[in-house]
Formats: C-alpha cells, structure tokens, sequence
C-alpha cells in the first residue's frame, strides 16, 4: 500500500465527486488515486474500477459505507418534508409525500467479496464501519489492504479488533461526512491530536485527515505519527473532479468560516459550506432529523430541481476548514507541488 507511493498523499474517496480520471491523475503522479462508491451500484463501480485500469497500471484506493440500517419514523419523516414546503414554494415544485433510502449499507453485502476478487483494488476502505468479520477476512485473505475511517480512539479499536490493516484518522477539519461509527455521537479532535493520540497506543499505519492542504500540512502530520495524509478539500477544484459548477463556485468565495457541521442534508454529522438546508438544520433539534441517509433523499430531490433551474443554495457542498486553500490546477500539478513543498519543509528543518 504505502511501499507503491512516491508522494504520502491519498486522494480522498469523494463519492459523487472522485472518478476514474481523478483517482488515475493522482496515481500515476505517485500518489494514491481513490474511488468512492458508497452511492454507487454494483454495475457503476465495476464500470468505473475498468475505466480506471484502462488508464493507470497503478494502485487505487475504493470506499464504501457501512452505516446501519435508519429506523423509519413517518411522522418524522412527514414533518421534515413540511420543515421545508417555503423552499419547494421558492422553486415553484411540490414537495414528495414521502422519502426514500437513496442507498443501502455494504454492512452485509457479501458481493463485496466477489468484487474484491474480480477488480484487485490494492486498498478497500470503509466509512461509518465495517462490514461483518467474513467479508473482512475474505477481504485479507485475497491480499487487499483494508482501512477504516475512525475518529476516535473506541472506534480505533474496534476496527484493530476487527482486523484492519490500518486507520484514516478523521479530525474534526475534514470535509464531509464525519466516519464515527455510532451516527449519535459527535466527535471533535482536530487531526493532529487524533493521530498523536493514535500513535501513542496503536502499532498499524495511521492515515491523517483533515484540514490538510500543503506540503506543510502534510510535514506536520508525518512528525505526529502519520505514515501518509488523505487530501479531499484540495482536489475539488481540479478540472478532472466532477465537482459541478455550483460547487466550484461555492469553494471559491468560501472561507473556513464559512464551513458547519450539519446532520441536516443527510442525517449524519458532516462538514460543508453552509447553504439553505443547514440554515433549517441549525434551528431544528437533532432527534427530529430522519436516519441517515433518508434525509437525504429530500436534499438530493432538492437539489436536483435547483440545479435544473440554475438556481444556487441548495447543494451538499462538503469542504473542510482548508476550503480556502484550495486550488484550481491539474491533479497531477497539485500532487506535484505538494511534494515539493513537502520537501522545501523538511529541508528547512535541517538547515
């Protein structure tokens, strides 16, 4: 996993945001290009894991979510419909009658395991959990490297328990959804003391994330204990990242002020840039938000309605606190650059 690297940086597994020309951007520049599938159906990740060995002999980094089932709630589930009927009124639609579960949980998908054999992705990781024991060892067994993303240090070590070979540690600055294993209970470690944290009591290769944007970033991780640092933040404004135009725009005015942490688009506790649905959220207790992802269902079908209008505010813009910091070059130039601004640091450190 880490031996195949000639720069310590893994592109975070974006789902909706990472595709085959990203992941092999980054991989054939030296880092650790990624897939992210937790959205995706079994034919849109083997088609997308083919289109990626067609254009890099490198390794590649796949995800996938292990949440568990949301209990339904109907009631709260109708009044969250109506919490929003001013913005379905906004864009002159109805609001549905009811939501859906846009995608289910790879807890206990065993075809992960056909997929494993068939594709050989080198690094299989997992957000929100993992999956049960027999697809772990299955995993291992077939020789793929197996991480988790983990925020604190009980969860750190049920995944040790469970056999993983190493561990994303996820601060409090990272982008997107956080990965802690129970969806009640948030955490808030920044990246740095999660890792020295880590280190000091746990003997496998730690991943930092969060917050992290230069070579300098990197450098400061690595003297904490990290063997390497996941990017997400800084690709989304590369033009292979199919981060869309409202996006793009959103993280070019965006500030790290700008950034919250919300239950309110998906029912799970993430970090983005505010929009029209946190604005709801942030006045709404947490118990009367649907199970995750339920909630989002209504933020997908608002957001998709939006966008056919042109109409900005509504999208899941996730960005960690670097949002600012971020680029607007070719994936390959920015691993470029944050090895050699890696290299400048550690320079430096020994004149």
């Amino acid at each position: 996993m880490l031996d195949q690297l000639i720069v310590p940086v893994f592109q975070a597994p974006m789902a909706g945001v990472s595709n085959p020309v990203l992941a092999a951007a980054v991989t054939n520049a030296g880092g650790l290009g990624a897939l992210g599938f937790g959205a995706s159906t079994w034919t849109e990740a083997e088609a997308a894991m083919n289109a990626f060995r067609a254009i890099s002999e490198g390794p590649v980094h796949v995800n996938f979510f292990c949440h568990e089932e949301p209990k339904r709630d109907s009631a709260i589930e109708k009044s969250w419909i109506r919490r929003f009927n001013k913005e379905f009124e906004i864009l002159c639609i109805s609001p549905p009658t009811a939501l859906a579960n846009p995608y289910d949980s790879s807890q206990r998908d065993e075809q992960l395991i056909d997929f494993a054999r068939t594709y050989t992705p080198e690094t299989i990781s997992f957000h929100f959990g993992l999956p049960n024991g027999n697809i772990v060892e299955a995993l291992k067994s077939n020789g793929t490297n197996v991480l988790t993303s983990v925020t604190n240090l009980n969860d750190a070590m049920s995944a040790l328990d469970a056999g993983t070979d190493g561990l994303i540690a996820q601060g409090i600055e990272a982008g997107g959804h956080l990965g802690t294993f129970d969806a009640r209970h948030d955490d808030a470690m920044s990246t740095k003391d999660l890792v020295a944290e880590l280190k000091r009591l746990i003997d496998v290769p730690i991943i930092a994330a969060g917050g992290i944007m230069t070579g300098a970033d990197i450098q400061e991780m690595l003297s904490s204990g990290a063997v390497a640092c996941q990017l997400g933040t800084a690709f989304l404004l590369c033009p292979e990242a199919s981060t869309n135009a409202d996006y793009r725009h959103q993280i070019k005015q965006a500030n790290s002020n700008d950034t919250v942490i919300t239950r309110a688009i998906s029912g799970r506790a993430a970090r983005g840039i505010k929009n029209r649905i946190t604005h709801i959220g942030a006045a709404t207790s947490s118990g009367d938000i649907p199970d995750y992802p339920i909630s989002y269902d209504l933020a997908k079908h608002l957001n998709a309605i939006a966008t056919e209008q042109g109409v900005s505010g509504y999208g899941a813009y996730w960005a960690g606190t670097g949002v600012a910091e971020a680029r607007e070059t070719a994936a390959s130039a920015l691993v470029a650059t944050l090895a050699q601004e890696l290299a400048a640091v550690r320079t430096e450190a020994v004149r």
